[in-house]
């Protein structure tokens, strides 16, 4: 769904575009003196902003808005945004699952997100943020968007903004997994192909596959298996868009043991079948 609207009124001027698709949304504004809807998210809302002044309230705490920044919301919070002078703004909508999802395969504690909402950044930042942005957007106006690309530029996004943050902080003892949650993290990316079940990692870690739940929990707010699979599902895909025979040769990449329960797998965690998915990126890549 895309949505273009404009209007002048003495002072004020808007302009804008939302695009809205399968959870995802992409909205632009070019503002000023104009305030925006109180919203409260439930999903993760990043929004990318060139303004010369106004302010953003979140949970009725007021954030300027000057220069070029990037603004993070998450879910149960309620904004709102002033736009107080000339400014542009662009917003990416995902939901919390997804977020989790891609914080957890770039190995991003979630917390150093929370405590960095509002980031400065530079011009030539700005404008590589922008780029991706819009490549989303286009995206998301297919009658298909190909989800997989779209991750993948999310993901690009989260980088960027992570690297904004640690050059900010002196310290990032208080962000950084505890040696044996690494390490684990290492051993799924090594394994994930082979090993699907907790068991096999926790003996490798020379802990109970209880001791190694906790410890994902605490720190990751997840369950190891769900490490595991998130890992099998962002390869099943990249396989199933790149192999010449996909879904065959995903299988048995991916040490399936036969085509229902690989279905059974990739369904439960898509809403689409292997054989759909594949169709939708062969048609994305014509």
């Amino acid at each position: 769904m895309l949505r273009y609207t404009k209007f002048n009124a003495g002072n004020i001027a808007t302009c804008g575009e939302h695009v809205e698709h399968l959870g995802f949304l992409y909205r632009m504004w070019n503002v000023r003196k104009y305030t925006s809807p109180q919203i409260e998210s439930k999903d993760l809302r990043l929004t990318l902003i060139h303004s010369k002044g106004g302010t953003h309230y979140i949970d009725q705490q007021q954030h300027n808005m000057t220069g070029y920044q990037i603004h993070l919301t998450f879910p149960k919070q309620s904004s709102y945004f002033y736009f107080l002078e000339e400014t542009s703004a662009y917003q990416i909508r995902i939901s919390w699952q997804n977020f989790e999802k891609l914080c957890h395969t770039l190995s991003i504690n979630i917390k150093l997100f929370k405590d960095y909402p509002i980031l400065q950044i530079s011009p030539a930042k700005f404008e590589t943020l922008r780029h991706e942005f819009n490549k989303i957007r286009i995206e998301l106006c297919h009658f298909q968007p190909p989800l997989s690309l779209i991750a993948t530029r999310i993901e690009t996004i989260l980088h960027e903004i992570k690297h904004f943050i640690t050059r900010q902080i002196d310290n990032l003892a208080a962000y950084t997994y505890p040696p044996m949650l690494s390490r684990f993290l290492e051993l799924i990316e090594q394994h994930y192909k082979q090993q699907h079940q907790v068991s096999y990692y926790a003996s490798a870690l020379n802990v109970t596959s209880n001791y190694l739940s906790k410890l994902t929990r605490r720190h990751m707010q997840v369950k190891p298996l769900k490490l595991i699979h998130d890992r099998l599902l962002k390869e099943a895909q990249h396989l199933l868009c790149s192999n010449s025979n996909p879904i065959k040769s995903t299988i048995i990449e991916l040490g399936f043991a036969d085509f229902s329960t690989f279905s059974h797998f990739f369904k439960q965690r898509t809403n689409i079948s292997p054989s759909a998915y594949q169709m939708q990126s062969t048609y994305h890549q014509k």
